[in-house]
């Protein structure tokens, strides 16, 4: 009798390890949601307090714009002019910093090395013809679509990696190229656990109850891309790519240079 009971205790104790590494198994294999999260700059972690109404090309641009220093001038740490950093050297190449209606920010170099400060637009050079009123309407859509991506939000406009960036990478994609141009359709399915009664047998032929999830479609979308801009985003119950925001779409990406 002895044996028996020592014989059972043992085939429920493998029965019970085996489905607590099923269980491990199974909830290892779920991949949903396969969003991604960016992380983005956060300027009030910077030492730099940023000026009111300057545009900063730091993240919004991918590379350095480069401009010419011509005259030797005052260098200031802020657009008050408070703080005297030093006065940068003439005939120069600088790399431009920020923008704004009174001056510009450039790192160049001084009498003591080199600074980063604001100078006056007047001694420097090389900067496009309508680079600045383009660089604002350009930073507008930036912040736009950065609340878009902390949001995890789709709007119309927003460029295939912009999408991907927000809400990651799609389930289902397919792509299409003729004389009109390229459209790219992205599907993006959510999954949710549910739970499934069934029956099982104890090493004697007991019957008991187990539960056991099964992933179940919760919702689907579908967005729609010409020429890499968002043209349509067709939402099913499960998924809302665009709640609670101000606006539904951003404008069109378009080149700073």
């Amino acid at each position: 009798m002895k044996e028996v009971t020592n014989r059972a205790f043992l085939c429920a104790t493998v029965l019970l390890l085996t489905g607590i590494f099923a269980g491990q198994t199974a909830n290892a294999q779920l991949r949903r949601p396969a969003y991604i999260t960016i992380k983005h700059e956060d300027r009030n972690k910077s030492n730099l307090l940023p000026e009111r109404g300057a545009v900063y090309l730091d993240g919004l641009v991918a590379e350095e714009v480069n401009v010419r220093i011509t005259k030797a001038g005052p260098a200031y740490a802020n657009l008050t002019a408070r703080t005297w950093l030093g006065n940068v050297l003439a005939n120069q190449n600088g790399v431009l910093l920020a923008v704004s209606d009174k001056a510009y920010r450039v790192r160049a170099k001084a009498q003591q090395g080199q600074i980063a400060g604001w100078v006056s637009k007047s001694i420097v050079e090389g900067i496009p013809e309508g680079f600045e009123e383009k660089l604002v309407k350009f930073h507008e859509r930036y912040e736009m679509v950065k609340q878009l991506i902390d949001d995890k939000q789709v709007a119309l406009g927003m460029t295939t990696d912009e999408v991907v960036q927000s809400i990651g990478p799609p389930d289902a994609k397919s792509s299409q190229l003729d004389a009109a141009g390229r459209k790219d359709v992205f599907e993006f399915i959510s999954y949710k656990r549910t739970p499934q009664e069934y029956v099982t047998y104890g090493p004697f032929g007991i019957p008991t109850i187990a539960t056991r999830y099964v992933e179940v479609e919760d919702g689907r979308v579908t967005i729609e891309f010409t020429d890499n801009l968002v043209t349509a985003i067709n939402e099913t119950a499960g998924l809302n790519f665009n709640r609670g925001l101000p606006f539904n779409n951003v404008p069109p990406y378009f080149p700073l240079f």
